[in-house]
Protein backbone atom coordinates (compact mmCIF):
# COMPACT_ATOMS: atom_id res chain seq x y z
CA UNK A 1 0.00 0.00 0.00
CA UNK A 2 1.10 3.32 -0.67
CA UNK A 3 0.72 6.49 1.04
CA UNK A 4 -1.22 9.80 0.08
CA UNK A 5 -0.40 13.53 0.97
CA UNK A 6 -4.05 15.22 1.17
CA UNK A 7 -3.97 18.94 1.77
CA UNK A 8 -6.66 20.63 3.76
CA UNK A 9 -8.27 23.89 3.87
CA UNK A 10 -9.06 24.22 7.58
CA UNK A 11 -10.79 27.65 8.63
CA UNK A 12 -10.87 27.85 12.53
CA UNK A 13 -12.46 30.37 14.74
CA UNK A 14 -10.35 33.62 15.21
CA UNK A 15 -9.89 33.00 19.09
CA UNK A 16 -9.37 29.45 18.64
CA UNK A 17 -6.60 29.13 15.85
CA UNK A 18 -4.03 28.38 18.00
CA UNK A 19 -6.18 25.82 19.64
CA UNK A 20 -6.81 24.13 16.29
CA UNK A 21 -3.05 24.05 14.99
CA UNK A 22 -2.18 22.28 18.45
CA UNK A 23 -5.06 19.56 17.86
CA UNK A 24 -4.13 19.16 14.10
CA UNK A 25 -0.21 18.64 15.02
CA UNK A 26 -1.53 15.66 17.64
CA UNK A 27 -3.33 14.67 14.69
CA UNK A 28 -0.71 13.99 12.62
CA UNK A 29 -0.25 17.23 10.90
CA UNK A 30 3.09 17.27 8.64
CA UNK A 31 2.76 20.97 7.62
CA UNK A 32 0.72 23.77 8.58
CA UNK A 33 0.75 27.51 7.02
CA UNK A 34 -1.12 30.30 7.49
CA UNK A 35 -3.14 31.88 5.20
CA UNK A 36 -4.80 35.18 5.36
CA UNK A 37 -8.30 35.24 3.62
CA UNK A 38 -9.56 38.81 4.80
CA UNK A 39 -11.85 40.44 7.77
CA UNK A 40 -9.44 39.32 10.29
CA UNK A 41 -10.27 35.45 9.14
CA UNK A 42 -7.04 33.51 8.70
CA UNK A 43 -7.45 29.98 7.15
CA UNK A 44 -4.49 26.90 7.89
CA UNK A 45 -3.38 25.06 4.88
CA UNK A 46 -2.56 21.49 6.69
CA UNK A 47 -0.91 18.83 5.12
CA UNK A 48 -1.41 15.39 5.85
CA UNK A 49 0.06 11.93 4.75
CA UNK A 50 -2.42 8.99 5.32
CA UNK A 51 -2.21 5.67 4.08
CA UNK A 52 -4.51 5.12 0.75
CA UNK A 53 -6.29 2.49 2.03
CA UNK A 54 -10.34 3.11 1.66
CA UNK A 55 -12.08 5.24 4.21
CA UNK A 56 -8.68 6.62 5.75
CA UNK A 57 -9.23 10.00 4.14
CA UNK A 58 -12.89 10.38 5.71
CA UNK A 59 -11.59 9.21 8.91
CA UNK A 60 -9.29 12.06 9.06
CA UNK A 61 -11.76 14.42 7.74
CA UNK A 62 -14.44 13.93 9.97
CA UNK A 63 -11.37 14.00 13.18
CA UNK A 64 -10.92 17.15 12.27
CA UNK A 65 -14.08 18.41 12.06
CA UNK A 66 -14.40 17.50 15.49
CA UNK A 67 -12.16 19.72 16.24
CA UNK A 68 -13.24 22.30 18.58
CA UNK A 69 -13.06 25.69 17.17
CA UNK A 70 -12.77 24.55 13.44
CA UNK A 71 -15.24 26.47 11.25
CA UNK A 72 -14.78 25.03 8.09
CA UNK A 73 -12.40 22.22 6.02
CA UNK A 74 -12.21 21.42 2.48
CA UNK A 75 -9.56 19.04 0.71
CA UNK A 76 -7.34 21.28 -1.31
CA UNK A 77 -5.79 18.08 -3.35
CA UNK A 78 -4.63 14.84 -3.30
CA UNK A 79 -1.13 13.23 -4.09
CA UNK A 80 -0.12 9.81 -4.44
CA UNK A 81 3.66 9.73 -2.66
Amino acid sequence: MGEVATVYKVTPKPEKKEEVKSKLNELGAKEIKEEEIGFGITALRVVFVIGDESGKSEELEKKIEEVEGVNSIEIEGNSLL
